[in-house]
């Protein structure tokens, strides 16, 4: 197979990968961007908290950053990666290969939902993952919180910066006293059980085995790093120190 060269490949094409593609062209480097055009955030309407951009559609950053890389020679390459190996040669999907000098992995994290019947149709819209991001749009509002991770009862008292009515779905987790008097510290109500499933009407209801409605719901669970199935083939370690390689947990949870 006929293989290109480049100072640089980058494989992950969201804000991060972009943002290097941006400086590295600038730096008169051939540069490629692999994109899997499947970014963490795409079931979300709106970004926010990103300063000059709050409030603007993800796809619309992205398709802003693709334009600016471009203007400086970055190569935008819509693909996937099957390998990497030694060296270091990109083997994409289709089987073309890129030559590097260097490698860059933007691949973020990706979230790791619920086996819940209905979570994933409504993540991104009634289904939240952080307060930073969607808190201030449902500010005041009824609020859930769904145990799926020890560091759920702390995610509830986070949450209840943006809402005096929060309510703890337990679900799988085995909530100790001292959690308990925590929550209640904050007036933050707990249901024990199961959640079966989440159903939504005109508004969202949380539907447990006590039948138990709710509103829109927020969910701590896990993130993982978002790699690419080639970049595997480089043998990086994993720490859940943070130091180099992939971090299980990188926003130090757990």
């Amino acid at each position: 197979m006929d293989e290109q060269s480049y100072d640089v490949v980058i494989v992950g094409g969201g804000a991060a990968g972009l943002s290097a593609a941006l400086v590295l062209g600038r730096a008169r480097r051939r540069v490629a961007v692999i994109d899997a055009g499947s970014p963490r955030n795409a079931p979300a309407a709106h970004m926010q908290g990103y300063l000059s951009r709050d409030g603007m559609a993800p796809t619309e950053l992205l398709a802003a950053g693709r334009a600016e890389v471009t203007g400086y020679g970055v190569e935008i390459v819509r693909d996937t990666v099957a390998r990497v190996d030694a060296g270091f040669t990109v083997v994409r999907a289709g089987g073309e290969a890129m030559g590097a000098r260097r490698i860059l992995v933007t691949t973020g994290v990706g979230d790791e939902l619920p086996d819940i019947p209905g979570v994933r149709e409504r993540w991104g819209r009634d289904l939240l993952h952080c307060p930073y991001c969607h808190g201030w749009e449902v500010r005041d509002q009824p609020l859930g919180v769904l145990g799926t991770d020890p560091a759920a009862v702390l995610h509830a008292q986070l949450v209840r910066q943006w809402s005096d009515d929060i309510v703890f779905f337990a679900h799988t987790l085995d909530v100790s006293a001292t959690e308990r008097a925590e929550l209640k510290a904050r007036a933050i109500r707990v249901i024990d059980g199961e959640v079966v499933r989440l159903v939504v009407e005109n508004d969202v209801a949380i539907q447990l085995a006590s039948a138990v409605p709710g509103e829109p719901l927020g969910e701590q669970g896990d993130d993982f790093p978002g790699e690419s199935v080639g970049v595997r083939g480089l043998d990086l370690g994993r720490t859940s120190e943070g130091a180099e390689g992939l971090d299980d947990r990188p926003l130090g949870l757990g």
